[in-house]
């Protein structure tokens, strides 16, 4: 039986519910290899719906985590402690990754542009023409040194304080939650790549470093476009877990520090 549930907030119930049984996972509260509570057990122990307890173990599923045993019932995979020891869902924010790893955080804001979006992120975002977008250009500094540089591009109508009145230093996650705006997902491509000349002249980096780019879009829990991003992330201080399954199944990508 599940114990008594973590306290419930705006955040999609599912991706929450989702969430707390990931952790007991790694915790080992919820052991390797044994069978989930039943549907109905679930229901009562967070006081939700049964499609809610569904969606949130066909999240466990798709990340590899959980599988169904037909007549059975749903079971924790054997190596799932090993999955989640030392990582990070892809779409945990920068900050969190950062704080997490043992670095200790700071932003520095390069730049703040309100301005009309082009035709690709009216594509990506669902936008007019007309609208208009903000782009913030930052600097993510872990001890001191330049670990990450972040563009994130969204519609400008999705933030309640006006630009020159935000603090743009925090997690963009975080900022949305704060304006009602919960994120659920992303998909990103991935490139190993050097950093262009311009940008590393702007901030005394070398060409030579190795770094991963992150590019692609966030989306709240009905399927809507948040943002866009575009991270440089220094290579050495980030690499991934990959979870191959069946081609019938979606596959997971985990960053892990």
């Amino acid at each position: 039986m599940v114990s008594a549930p973590v306290k419930l907030n705006r955040r999609s119930v599912a991706i929450q519910i989702r969430d707390d049984l990931r952790q007991r996972m790694a915790s080992g509260e919820i052991a390797a290899g044994s069978q989930l509570p039943s549907e109905p057990e679930c229901c009562e122990a967070y006081g939700v719906s049964r499609a809610t307890v569904r969606e949130a173990y066909r999240l466990l599923e798709q990340e590899g985590l959980t599988e169904v045993r037909p007549g059975t019932g749903r079971f924790v995979l054997p190596n799932v402690q090993q999955q989640l020891q030392g990582s990070v869902s892809l779409f945990a924010s920068m900050t969190e990754f950062l704080t997490t790893a043992g670095f200790e955080l700071s932003t520095r804001v390069v730049n703040v542009v309100l301005r009309q979006p082009s035709e690709a992120e009216c594509a990506m975002l669902a936008l007019a023409p007309t609208d208009s977008v903000v782009e913030l250009e930052r600097l993510r500094c872990g001890n001191g040194e330049i670990l990450v540089h972040s563009v994130n591009v969204f519609d400008s109508k999705l933030i309640d304080t006006p630009v020159d009145e935000t603090d743009w230093t925090g997690s963009v996650v975080a900022m949305f939650r704060a304006n009602g705006r919960e994120s659920a997902a992303a998909t990103n491509d991935i490139q190993a790549v050097n950093l262009s000349a311009e940008v590393a002249k702007r901030f005394g980096l070398s060409e030579a470093t190795a770094w991963l780019r992150l590019y692609g879009v966030a989306y709240d829990d009905r399927g809507r476009p948040l943002w866009f991003s575009d991270d440089y992330i220094r290579g050495d201080i980030r690499t991934f877990h990959v979870v191959e399954r069946k081609a019938d199944a979606v596959g997971v990508l985990r960053a892990v520090g």
